[in-house]
């Protein structure tokens, strides 16, 4: 009998067939066919052996027989470590454990085509079996702890015998008979998984290369072959095991997984029935693996060349109908909602494939592909927002992997916003939208304050409306969050000059909004920067005065929070009069006009506040006297430095120390020996246009401060019931009675500092030989600064006002009396400065009263009579005063329009009027035509 076994060399020719009958027997009944004797284990086994020498048709029969041997001597060691090594339990089967490795492995090496792929599926299942049945024994650790249970088998001599015969049949096999070895380790994994991972890891540990391709090779023929209209994981039972193998791998061979799915991904390329399913397959992958994800999304989506997806196209076309092209865009949008790294790469990608830059590649993409990414990109904004708000209504926080790693990235996704157009703009505002709703009020305010700061048009802030529109929904206090993130930039210097106005320039536009749709935003715009009126009054300081400007014309809008601190309303009133001063020093300032109307406005809003009226007034007059802003109103101010910085001209400080003397000059000389007088200083002079504009509006913005009404406390019940009774058929808006006091006040303490309180009495003339340094000093200002009459002249519209300034106008009016007096000339034209003085400080007495009408007309004579003649007039004016002092008490009747005016008795006016009527007499061919108006109606 010339029999051979599985055509592998080991013959039956030396057997008679009556031993065969013999050996078939022993086997079969488990007793010696001749001595008939029970075989013990070992014998049992050495005649199964025997038989598989012999008989090859008996060897399904011997290894399902071998099975149990190797589960007795498994049980024997577990039996043996559950006892803690008390004993010997059971009997000892490692020789015959051996004898049988060495045969099946011989067989396996005189013809591993016909032996390895049986005896590798045999061993690999019965390891599964074992590795199932064992698993809830008490000395077997659990299957998530696979270190300790990779310990235990791998110390069992069955198991690690098992192992050995695999790997040794697994390193015989090649080419497609590899495949049949994985495809039964993959069989097994689906059936006895987690138990079983512990194979799984040290088979791929030691053919790492062979496994994970034979692995992915061996699941999308198991993918193709069960594919249909509707792929799913319950279609396809060995996905879950492919992705397990990979995953054990995934901690030492990375880098392989990624070469073995680039390989696979490009191989698919060409093409083939099988090629077809490779990206479906790969994709099923990723969604259940986060670790073949993130291959998928950094490795795969680089190599995505214009050339590869026009051929993906034509590949996934054919033979799949809408619906399967449908679930498969499903699967995509799936899976870039689970992208964690990498997701940024993968949304740009899509982006430029949907809407592609022109120019960009040389190889055209077919319309097809951006079809499918624009109904990617449209479908991914769908889910996430169902995925965001259906979350939020439910109260799940689960965390959207796409969303969150994006967070990253939203500072580059809003600068492309800004810089791109049409779909792609809006699939971005979307996106922007739907991340910070996500991630909460930070990552929202982020977004806001970055595209507030960049946005360098209408367009781009009503992109930025669009994202406030999306936050509100969920995020109702973004907005002041994001007015909070920009008053900190703006206050810890992080944005650069041009950075800065564009940010204020920004929050202007959007306070300017009318939109009706918007209106809302505005409010809360306003509301939000009411409490960071600190931020803004600094900016109002700023170097630049572009950004100045832009916070003052914030300020304007915005107003004053409902009750300022008294430390924030000092430091505010004072920093806006600067910056209002500066606005009008600048020239070169775009729309300067508009700027001051802002200011005035503000400035009007601190008003309204007593205590910052009384400061807003207090800065301005003071800046208005003040040697730098003095010059803008008229004022000659005087500049030596011009004059002791001419070549070859030593400082005076520097004469004084060579002369010996102590380091502070005290000789002020007229010049130096040898070189000549000391050099005039010059008069700073701008130009008459500048000036008026000037004047007309610092004296517009004065004004609209003194409108505001305030109780003073120190302003006595009956003078203000006096000052404050008004007429309904006034409609202008007068000066009030407490910013026309204050201001009065204020001028006093500014113009003649020492004195104390202004008196409001007129000083008799015998007094004013005491009081000359004081009056020239008083007229000195008045001459240095011009601006002070108009002042004046605004008090006096507040009437009884004008009284707090006596001190003021009998000293001025002492001094021309005394010029008048000693003048030479022969008209008073000669000495202009003092004709008009005498002119307007007559007319602001009689504006207000402090003067009866007739006696108020005498400055209408000025320039026609004589300079003694001016002084007579003056005199009697002067005499008219002391004998009716100046007082509020005495302002008890109104006129026609509502404000206090005082009575006068005719007799007492016309014992004054005879200088004036004699005056005229003299000079009637040119004063006839006045003499009307000095008669006593």
């Amino acid at each position: 009998m010339a029999t051979t076994i599985g055509g592998g060399g080991v013959s039956a020719a030396s057997h008679t067939p009556q031993e065969l009958q013999a050996e078939i027997k022993t086997f079969v009944q488990g007793k010696h066919a001749t001595f008939g004797h029970k075989l013990t284990l070992e014998e049992h086994a050495r005649s199964a052996l025997s038989l598989l020498r012999t008989v090859p048709a008996a060897r399904s029969a011997v290894l399902e027989f071998l099975q149990g041997i190797f589960d007795e001597a498994v049980n024997s060691h577990i039996l043996q470590i559950e006892s803690e090594g008390s004993g010997t339990v059971g009997p000892n089967l490692d020789p015959v454990i051996q004898e049988v490795c060495s045969v099946l492995l011989g067989f396996v090496k005189v013809n591993p085509q016909a032996w390895a792929p049986l005896i590798s599926a045999w061993s690999i299942d019965l390891l599964g079996q074992i590795s199932t049945k064992y698993a809830g024994r008490r000395g077997v650790p659990h299957s998530s702890s696979l270190n300790e249970l990779l310990q235990l088998w791998m110390t069992c001599k069955a198991t690690r015998t098992l192992m050995d015969i695999y790997t040794q049949c697994l390193a015989a096999m090649t080419g497609s008979s590899a495949d049949l070895c994985v495809d039964a380790l993959l069989d097994t994994s689906v059936q006895h998984s987690p138990h079983f991972d512990w194979v799984v890891a040290h088979i791929g540990s030691s053919f790492p290369n062979t496994i994970i391709t034979r692995v992915l090779s061996c699941g999308l023929k198991d993918f193709c072959s069960h594919s249909s209209s509707q792929v799913t994981e319950s279609h396809v039972p060995k996905l879950a095991s492919v992705v397990g193998i990979l995953g054990h791998l995934a901690a030492h061979h990375a880098q392989d997984i990624r070469e073995a799915l680039l390989q696979l991904f490009h191989v698919s390329l060409s093409e083939g029935k099988q090629e077809q399913y490779t990206v479906p397959f790969l994709l099923e992958l990723a969604t259940m693996s986060p670790m073949l994800l993130r291959v998928i999304t950094t490795e795969l989506v680089d190599s995505l060349s214009a050339d590869v997806l026009n051929q993906l196209a034509r590949q996934l076309s054919k033979g799949r109908s809408k619906a399967d092209m449908e679930g498969l865009i499903s699967l995509v949008v799936h899976l870039i909602t689970k992208t964690g790294s990498g997701c940024q790469k993968v949304l740009k990608f899509l982006l430029d494939t949907a809407c592609p830059v022109d120019g960009k590649g040389e190889v055209p993409l077919d319309p097809a592909v951006q079809h499918t990414c624009t109904v990617i990109l449209n479908t991914l904004v769908a889910d996430l927002q169902k995925l965001v708000f259906g979350r939020a209504q439910q109260g799940d926080i689960t965390e959207i992997l796409f969303l969150s790693e994006l967070q990253a990235h939203r500072t580059h996704l809003c600068q492309e916003m800004l810089s791109v157009n049409g779909s792609r703009q809006w699939w971005l505002v979307q996106i922007l939208r739907l991340l910070g709703c996500h991630l909460g009020e930070s990552c929202a305010a982020d977004i806001v304050t970055f595209n507030l700061q960049h946005a360098q048009s209408q367009q781009q802030l009503g992109l930025l409306l669009e994202l406030l529109e999306g936050f509100q929904c969920c995020l109702p206090d973004v907005t002041g969050a994001a007015v909070c993130r920009c008053m900190d930039s703006l206050q810890t210097g992080t944005l650069n000059n041009t950075q800065a106005s564009r940010l204020l320039a920004n929050i202007v536009h959007l306070l300017k909004s009318e939109d009706m749709g918007k209106r809302h935003f505005r409010w809360q715009l306003q509301e939000a920067i009411l409490l960071h009126l600190q931020p803004m009054t600094s900016q109002l300081e700023h170097s630049c005065l572009q950004v100045a400007a832009k916070a003052m014309q914030i300020q304007a809008i915005v107003g004053l929070p409902a009750k300022p601190t008294t430390p924030a309303l000092i430091h505010t009133c004072l920093a806006a009069v600067r910056c209002f001063f500066r606005v009008l020093h600048d020239t070169d300032l775009e729309e300067k006009i508009t700027v001051i109307q802002y200011c005035k406005v503000y400035l009007s809003h601190l008003c309204g506040v007593q205590l910052g009226q009384t400061l807003v007034i207090r800065h301005l007059v003071k800046g208005m006297l003040d040697k730098e802003n003095a010059v803008l109103f008229g004022a000659k101010v005087k500049d030596y430095s011009s004059a002791d910085s001419s070549e070859g001209q030593s400082s005076l400080l520097q004469q004084n120390i060579q002369l010996g003397r102590s380091s502070t000059p005290t000789v002020f000389h007229a010049g130096v020996i040898g070189k000549g007088l000391r050099p005039k200083p010059d008069a700073k002079q701008l130009p008459s246009d500048q000036v008026t504009g000037s004047c007309q509006a610092v004296l517009d913005v004065l004004y609209t401060c003194t409108l505001h009404e305030h109780h003073h406390a120190s302003i006595p019940k009956h003078e203000e019931d006096r000052m404050d009774t008004s007429d309904s058929r006034v409609e202008r808006r007068r000066i009030s009675s407490s910013g026309s006091r204050t201001l009065a006040l204020l001028v006093v303490e500014l113009v003649c500092p020492d004195v104390i309180q202004a008196p409001t009495d007129w000083p008799d003339e015998e007094f004013t030989k005491y009081t000359v340094e004081r009056d020239l000093h008083i007229t000195r200002k008045f001459k240095e600064h011009p601006i002070l009459w108009d002042i004046l002249k605004m008090v006096a519209e507040g009437k009884t006002a004008l009284c707090h300034c006596a001190i003021l106008l009998s000293s001025v009016i002492s001094t021309l009396i005394t010029h008048w007096e000693g003048s030479r000339s022969s008209v008073t034209a000669d000495t202009p400065w003092h004709l008009q003085a005498s002119c307007k400080a007559l007319e602001c007495m009689g504006e207000a009263h402090l003067l009866p009408a007739p006696l108020g007309y005498v400055s209408e004579l000025f320039h026609i009579v004589t300079p003694y003649e001016v002084a007579l007039l003056l005199r009697e004016v002067w005499k008219f005063m002391v004998e009716n002092p100046p007082s509020p008490e005495l302002y008890s009747m109104r006129d026609i329009t509502g404000r206090p005016i005082r009575f006068f008795n005719p007799d007492l006016v016309r014992k004054h009027l005879a200088v004036v009527l004699s005056i005229l007499h003299s000079n009637i061919p040119k004063l006839g035509h006045l003499y009307s108006r000095f008669q006593l109606q």
